[in-house]
């Protein structure tokens, strides 16, 4: 009788609307196919039989088609049951990466970060240093850098399509952008190697007053433009500003080949070059900073997470 009324249930069963597919109607089917008896299923699922009976009477209608025979020795697996009992355990391996990924993604551990820089930010080590040490916590965050000019880059970040920029400030920034300074650093002067200064230890910026000075290319009021002008006036002066270089491997280049002087970052020295020399120069102190930009609302968790690094590891100061 057990099983007369069980055919029935099943033959009318199939007239109405199945159920939706959960998750749980797989797990429970599947500890059900281990076990091969309801109440030892139940029991390691933590849950009464009859709602295990309830729950695999929805998959079967859900299915559409019988999943298992009872009978009084227990249950077998139809062979739709063994065909949903091979795949099913596949099916929930994938549903639990893809949520441990989820939560990984939330907490900023998965994704993708883009990652602009101006040149220099390379020379002092702190781009290689914190994407080195951002990278042993994050490793699973793809990251894709390359070097940008500072104004491209911040049109890039204001379009979305980049996630962070070291920059040099002071420079205007788009509508919805802000920075956090990573580092400072001291400035020096790039002279030629035949410089009539060249062989002083320092130099004073107001015997530079006839001078040529050579800047990055940017606007009036930007980064290394303001420095000279700023190192420049505070000497007593204003700089008679030349020609404008792409970045400061450039700008030393033009030094060596006579065309002017420059104020550059001191890490700029680490990259020696034929014809030029570096030189600590007297007068008014210029540091000068170095950030990273974002987008204050960024949805990405991998980009906020690179952003609450950088402000527990910043600022530092590379000393005189």
């Amino acid at each position: 009788m057990i099983f007369d009324n069980y055919d029935l249930w099943f033959r009318m069963s199939k007239k109405s609307e199945p159920p939706q597919l959960e998750l749980r109607h797989l797990r429970y089917f599947l500890m059900l196919a281990k076990e091969r008896h309801f109440g030892r299923a139940a029991e390691r699922l933590k849950i009464a039989q009859p709602n295990l009976s309830q729950q695999i009477q929805k998959l079967e209608k859900i299915v559409g088609s019988r999943l298992l025979d009872r009978t009084r020795k227990g249950i077998r697996l139809t062979p739709a049951g063994e065909s949903l009992a091979a795949g099913g355990g596949r099916t929930l391996d994938q549903a639990e990466r893809a949520m441990q990924d989820a939560r990984r993604a939330g907490r900023g551990e998965l994704g993708k970060l883009r990652v602009t820089y101006v040149a220099s930010a390379a020379y002092n080590g702190a781009l290689t240093s914190m994407i080195a040490e951002y990278r042993r916590s994050y490793p699973n965050v793809e990251l894709e850098l390359s070097e940008l000019e500072m104004r491209q880059q911040l049109n890039a970040l204001a379009e979305g399509s980049v996630d962070i920029c070291y920059v040099r400030p002071p420079v205007e920034l788009p509508e919805g952008i802000a920075t956090i300074r990573i580092l400072e650093e001291p400035t020096i002067l790039a002279l030629p190697a035949t410089h009539r200064l060249a062989q002083r230890a320092r130099v004073n910026v107001r015997s530079l007053t006839n001078e040529v000075f050579i800047t990055p290319r940017h606007d009036p009021g930007v980064s290394f433009h303001q420095h000279t002008v700023a190192a420049c006036k505070a000497a007593g002066f204003l700089p008679q500003l030349g020609p404008q270089g792409r970045d400061f491997m450039t700008i030393a280049s033009m030094v060596a080949v006579g065309l002017g002087v420059a104020i550059v970052p001191r890490s700029v020295s680490c990259v020696t070059l034929p014809g030029v020399c570096y030189r600590e120069f007297t007068g008014h102190t210029i540091m000068a900073d170095l950030s990273i930009a974002f987008r204050k609302s960024d949805p990405s968790e991998a980009v906020r997470a690179f952003v609450r690094y950088s402000r527990s590891s910043g600022s530092g100061r590379l000393q005189p």
